[in-house]
């Protein structure tokens, strides 16, 4: 799957002098994916900074496409999968347009769970 806008999302800007932002990522694709050089290709137009955090949300398809899809009973599909904290490590200049990608830390895997 590739790199959907639509998905990732600011919910929360930190504020103060040095300021950041948490941001979410619904995707059906692996954290090594998303972390990959230049995946998240509108970084500068969506506004991240160095130093914001990434919950990168691992779904078994696709993302949730409706409310009544995160509604229904543990187990059945669509599957939250995995969860990711990642930090913006950096950003890099992606042609003449001044649009930017985002290099992403590695991350640190939340334990996704339901016993």
């Amino acid at each position: 799957m590739a790199y959907n806008s639509a998905y990732l999302r600011k919910v929360l800007d930190f504020g103060g002098i040095v300021g950041g932002a948490l941001w979410v990522y619904d995707t059906a694709d692996a954290v090594a994916t998303v972390y990959a050089a230049g995946y998240i290709t509108d970084a500068g137009t969506k506004g991240m900074r160095k130093g914001d955090v990434v919950i990168h949300r691992r779904w078994t398809t696709a993302p949730p496409a409706a409310d009544s899809e995160v509604k229904t009973a543990a187990g059945t599909a669509n599957i939250l999968l995995a969860g990711t904290i990642m930090y913006v490590m950096g950003l890099t200049a992606s042609g003449s347009n001044g649009e930017y990608t985002a290099d992403l830390a590695d991350g640190t895997a939340i334990s996704v769970t339901n016993t």
